[in-house]
């Protein structure tokens, strides 16, 4: 990874830790609950929940960052988040962080689906994907170039614009989308992007969605969606 992702990455962090330290003010008193998903070895995890004085929790796949995660006092679930199901109690967690995650599952409804399952009514999501149509992948592609955020031997497999982002949070209007932010603006240093992101967010390296899940039923949009997958025909999506 070059230094200038990893500036941006880091900024991404830093950029989600002071959106928890604010949403800790308005927090009901009492035992609060932040669960991050595809939370590696816990270190970031451990900044979210002390700034939103929770209780850590985190999803983790891979064993030795999973490890490390709970020498650092968070309580792991292994499982495949494309198929597994959280061990967490439906409506129980406040605050619900994905960063830089989605994009790397092909079944991306699945988790979705399991973070609305836990997060209560009124609680919070933040989600953060490489930004496709950035403005660095949009020259790429001007040139004939393979976008830089999902290439064929990449990790990535997966691609969002920040409308598209968007639009796969608010499907079915479980969630009201509060805030979208942009972090990093190729070709600009972190120092020198933070304008141009704010001012243009839609050609930022990484879309940073805020959204908080409105009270209601228990409608997951997310599930029915990935049902319609696995039981229509091919033909289905050819039509529409």
């Amino acid at each position: 990874m070059s230094q200038r992702c990893s500036s941006v990455l880091e900024a991404v962090r830093q950029t989600i830790l002071s959106s928890v330290a604010r949403l800790a003010n308005g927090q009901p008193s009492g035992a609060r609950r932040l669960l991050d998903v595809g939370c590696w070895d816990g270190s970031a995890t451990r900044e979210y929940a002390a700034a939103f004085g929770a209780r850590a929790l985190g999803v983790e796949v891979f064993d030795a960052p999973a490890s490390e995660a709970r020498r650092r006092d968070v309580e792991v679930s292994q499982i495949d988040l494309e198929v597994g199901r959280f061990p967490w109690p439906d409506e129980s967690i406040d605050l619900v962080i994905a960063n830089q995650v989605l994009e790397h599952l092909k079944n991306v409804w699945h988790p979705m689906s399991e973070m609305s399952r836990v997060l209560r009514p009124g609680g919070w999501l933040i989600v953060s994907v490489p930004n496709l149509a950035s403005l660095h992948n949009r020259i790429l592609l001007m040139l004939g170039l393979q976008p830089s955020s999902i290439r064929t031997q990449g990790p990535h497999v997966r691609g969002f614009t920040t409308g598209e982002i968007v639009r796969l949070v608010r499907l079915g209007s479980v969630f009201a989308i509060e805030q979208v932010r942009g972090v990093g603006f190729y070709p600009l240093g972190v120092s020198w992007a933070a304008g141009p992101a704010r001012l243009w967010p839609a050609a930022s390296h990484t879309t940073v969605v805020l959204a908080r899940k409105r009270p209601g039923g228990a409608l997951n949009p997310w599930s029915e969606y990935l049902k319609g997958l696995e039981t229509s025909e091919p033909q289905t999506f050819l039509r529409g």
